[in-house]
């Protein structure tokens, strides 16, 4: 995997979350890690949320259910409305990550275009609230652009150890 960092967040991902940059097939045997495939529908977001929820009270991080809910919900939004608009047949993937007190969220999408957060002075806008969400709950976010293939949208959020 080429990837190339780009835009005012680049570089600020932890290093131990390079599974869940990296290929199919990465070793993800040094923390608890989890995969999903989504295909490009209106049901995708749901599952998404769904597919969390079950993850990470596996992994006994319930209470950090609602928040990561809530950005894998708008990172796969995103995915949707704003990368699979240009590639409908393509899908996305929802990779999950916890390593000590932080848990990553990313999704993997085939666009190369950059995500940006909509305008903060439109209090009336339908959209272009969800970066501004994730934003909120998130200790930091960002993506990494892997040319040729798509880019990884990734957030971190924080939970007791």
């Amino acid at each position: 995997m080429t990837a190339d960092l780009a835009g005012r967040r680049a570089g600020a991902a932890p290093s131990w979350a390079t599974p869940a940059f990296g290929p199919d097939s990465a070793d993800t045997s040094s923390a608890p890690f989890a995969s999903c495939a989504l295909h490009g529908d209106t049901a995708s977001a749901s599952a998404a949320r769904d597919f969390t929820a079950h993850t990470l009270g596996r992994w006994g991080l319930a209470g950090l259910i609602d928040d990561a809910q809530l950005v894998v919900s708008e990172l796969v939004t995103n995915a949707l409305r704003h990368a699979l608009s240009a590639v409908p047949d393509a899908h996305i993937q929802l990779r999950l990550l916890t390593h000590g007190p932080h848990m990553l969220c990313a999704v993997r999408d085939p666009s190369e275009r950059e995500p940006l957060p909509g305008p903060h002075d439109d209090e009336f806008a339908e959209s272009g609230r969800g970066l501004h969400l994730i934003e909120a709950v998130s200790i930091t976010w960002g993506w990494i652009l892997i040319r040729g293939r798509g880019k990884i949208v990734w957030a971190l959020l924080d939970h007791p150890a």
